[in-house]
């Protein structure tokens, strides 16, 4: 199988074997299932969270055109929903980290890697912060999806069930084109733009699709740091990368090959649906 894709090394590295192959592809599949299993019980977490924070707001009563998710609207409410979502934020954090600790048994490892961890996250704001970011944008799209079913005239059942149902695609969820007919009349914010956020050119997504993949390139990222010091660890002189899936991708492609160990940013993953895989490479004298 190395054979079959052509890797290329200079005499001066062992040659790469076939179980040396299936053992990168191992660990990347590896990574992707505890992706996964991490991705289907951050949606849990969404969902409940949802549907509690609709039943909360239903329990105080939602002006449609008026209700926003803001002291402002409700004092008690607000306090209960922050109670949520401050629970939400700490589950999905926990099982972020458990989850991409999973790449290694050794506690020692898992301690040397948690610090990196937590300080993953956009610029230079940490994985707590950049969570708390995502979720008041969640929070966001439930003012709108909540606002759009009283709108509607739902009940507390039937909002419920709609929203919890709809976390992926808020903006399209029934009731919600009726409420942008008359945007200008509601005070939630992502019903006055009309589903179009900060920064975007038209309608975006619900932000539960966005925390999930944070979630999940989290623990990509994590994976791969571990397994890039193992390397280190091992003495190897660098890394092979090869391409771990067959959809084109010219990033991919122009990584693919030998790296010194020391090219940190070129380990992959380079996207968030990569599934490039590594090999160690080490000098012919070790």
């Amino acid at each position: 199988m190395a054979e079959d894709i052509q890797i290329q090394l200079l005499d001066i590295y062992q040659p790469i074997s076939d179980e040396d192959v299936q053992t990168g592809k191992r660990f990347v599949l590896r990574r992707e299932s505890a992706a996964n299993g991490l991705a289907s019980l951050v949606d849990s977490l969404l969902a409940d969270a949802a549907a509690k924070i609709t039943q909360i707001a239903y329990k105080y009563g939602v002006d449609a055109k008026n209700f926003l998710l803001s002291p402002s609207y409700n004092e008690q409410m607000f306090a209960e929903i922050s109670q949520v979502l401050d629970e939400l934020e700490d589950e999905i954090l926990d099982l972020t980290e458990s989850y991409s600790l999973k790449c290694t048994k050794d506690e020692k490892k898992k301690l040397w890697l948690l610090p990196w961890l937590l300080a993953l996250g956009r610029g230079n704001k940490g994985l707590r912060r950049t969570l708390e970011d995502r979720l008041w944008i969640f929070s966001r799209d439930l003012e709108a999806m909540i606002a759009a079913a009283a709108n509607a005239k739902m009940s507390q059942t039937k909002a419920v069930s709609v929203i919890r149902s709809n976390i992926h695609t808020a903006y399209n969820m029934p009731g919600m084109q009726s409420a942008f007919a008359n945007a200008s009349l509601f005070k939630a914010q992502y019903i006055r733009t009309r589903g179009v956020k900060k920064g975007k050119r038209g309608q975006s997504n619900s932000e539960s699709n966005n925390i999930i993949r944070f979630a999940k390139t989290t623990l990509q990222m994590s994976w791969m740091h571990y397994h890039h010091n193992l390397y280190e660890e091992q003495g190897a002189a660098g890394y092979y990368v090869l391409r771990g899936s067959t959809y084109p991708c010219s990033l991919c492609d122009s990584m693919v090959g030998f790296h010194p160990i020391d090219d940190v940013e070129g380990y992959p993953p380079y996207h968030a649906h990569c599934q490039c895989f590594t090999v160690p490479v080490f000098n012919i004298n070790k």
